[in-house]
């Protein structure tokens, strides 16, 4: 299993949650930057453990975050290939 691990430390807007979320899992180009979009991608990916650290900076500064969590809580539990770990 492939680990990407993220900090979202900066994530202070869902754009650059979006963005590096983009970036570091290699999203298609045509990624919606959307949480419908995120779903699919996250639920295409396979062999993927993502660990995402820093996740009280989000918690804090962006109204969207609990969107986020169960978009990831909803992929991780549809897709076997699938792992993701959310650390303070």
């Amino acid at each position: 299993m492939d680990r990407v691990q993220l900090s979202a430390a900066g994530w202070d807007s869902p754009e650059k949650a979006h963005e590096e979320l983009a970036r570091a899992l290699a999203f298609p180009d045509y990624y919606g930057r959307n949480l419908d979009a995120l779903h699919d991608c996250l639920g295409d990916l396979n062999g993927v453990e993502l660990v995402i650290v820093d996740c009280s900076a989000p918690a804090r500064a962006m109204d969207k975050w609990p969107s986020f969590l169960a978009v990831f809580f909803d992929a991780a539990q549809e897709n076997p290939g699938l792992n993701i770990r959310l650390l303070p």
